[in-house]
C-alpha cells in the first residue's frame, strides 16, 4: 500500500511538472507573452492563426542582433498581396517560461504598423504542437500542458475542432451565424488569438451567402491590414453567433472584401479573434482535436 501510494504521488506530480503558466498581457485586444530573443527582452503576441514565429522589423534594428544567415522571400498572410520579406534562416533562439524555442526561418516585417508599438514579434502554434492550451483572458493566465483533466474542464462545453499537422496556424471550429430571422449560415471559422476583431467572414463566404447584398453596412479599411499589406470589407448586423450551446458574439460582423490572402480563403467562412475570445477562457486540446469553453463570468 505504502509502496502504491508513493506511486499515485509520483504520477500526480508528473500531470503537473510539465505545465508551464505564463502571465499574459492584454494591449488592443492581443496576447502578448514575455519572452528573449537571442537574449534580448521582447513582447511576442501569441497567434493561433499562424504557425510560425515573426519578428518585428523596428525591435529587430534597435536590438543590436546580427543574424549570420539571413535572405529575402515571398510571404502572404491577411492583405491582398504576397510580399517579398526579410528572411532569418537560422539562429533565432526563444526562452519564454524557461523553455527554449529554435524557430526556423523566421520573417522580419513590420508588425508595429499591424497591431501597434507593443508589438516586438509573433509566437505561432508550430513548437506547441500535440499541447494543450488554456488561455484565461480574466486572470490574464495561459498555460501550457501536456494533458488535460476532467477537473479543468468541468463547467465547458466541449466542441469537436479540424486540426492539421500540415497546418498547425489553423485551428477551425464549427460555428453557426444567424445573420437575421430564417438566414442562419453554418460553417467552420478560423480561431484566430492574433485577430484583434470579432467575427469577419472571408470574401468567398461573403459571396456564397449574399452578404455583399446587404444594404445596411460601413465600409472598413486598412492600410496595414497583415502581412500581405491593405485589407478592407464592410461591417453590418447580425442576430447571433454561437459554438454548441455557447452564446459568442451579437449584434455586429463583418465581411472581407480582400481578393487574395487568408481573408480569402475557401478552407473557412470566418475568421473569429479576439474581439469574441477575450469574454471567454478556452483550453485548446491539440492532441485530440477539442476545445473547451466557458464563459467567463
Amino acid at each position: 500500500m505504502k509502496h502504491l501510494f508513493s506511486t499515485f504521488i509520483v504520477l500526480l506530480m508528473g500531470t503537473f511538472l510539465y505545465a508551464q503558466e505564463h502571465d499574459i498581457e492584454f494591449i488592443s485586444n492581443h496576447i502578448y507573452l514575455k519572452a528573449d530573443v537571442n537574449g534580448k527582452p521582447a513582447h511576442l503576441v501569441f497567434d493561433t492563426g499562424s504557425a510560425d514565429v515573426y519578428l518585428d522589423s523596428t525591435w529587430l534594428a534597435k536590438s543590436g542582433i546580427k543574424y549570420p544567415q539571413m535572405g529575402k522571400a515571398m510571404v502572404r498572410g491577411a492583405g491582398n498581396e504576397a510580399r517579398k520579406t526579410t528572411i532569418v534562416f537560422s539562429g533565432v533562439s526563444i526562452s519564454m517560461g524557461g523553455k527554449q524555442f529554435a524557430p526556423q526561418m523566421v520573417p522580419v516585417i513590420d508588425l508595429r504598423a499591424i497591431l501597434g508599438d507593443a508589438a516586438d514579434g509573433i509566437f505561432g502554434l508550430r513548437d506547441l504542437k500535440g499541447k494543450v492550451i488554456t488561455v484565461d483572458y480574466k486572470n490574464r493566465k495561459l498555460t501550457q500542458s501536456d494533458k488535460v483533466t476532467s477537473a479543468q474542464t468541468e463547467g465547458f462545453t466541449r466542441i469537436p475542432i479540424q486540426t492539421s499537422p500540415n497546418h498547425p496556424g489553423q485551428i477551425l471550429i464549427p460555428i453557426e451565424v444567424t445573420v437575421s430571422p430564417g438566414k442562419v449560415i453554418s460553417g467552420k471559422a478560423l480561431l484566430d488569438t492574433g485577430s484583434g476583431q470579432g467575427l469577419e467572414f472571408t470574401s468567398k463566404a461573403a459571396t456564397k451567402y449574399g452578404l455583399d447584398k446587404i444594404e445596411d453596412k460601413v465600409r472598413f479599411h486598412y492600410e496595414h491590414g497583415g502581412v500581405g499589406g491593405e485589407s478592407a470589407g464592410f461591417e453590418f448586423g447580425i442576430d447571433k453567433v454561437t459554438a454548441g450551446n455557447i452564446l459568442l458574439s451579437q449584434g455586429k460582423a463583418r465581411y472581407s472584401t480582400d481578393n487574395a490572402g487568408a481573408m480569402a480563403s475557401e478552407d473557412y467562412i470566418a475568421v473569429i479573434g479576439n474581439g469574441i475570445w477575450q469574454h471567454l477562457t478556452l483550453i485548446l486540446d491539440l492532441s485530440k482535436s477539442v476545445l473547451y469553453l466557458r464563459e467567463n463570468l
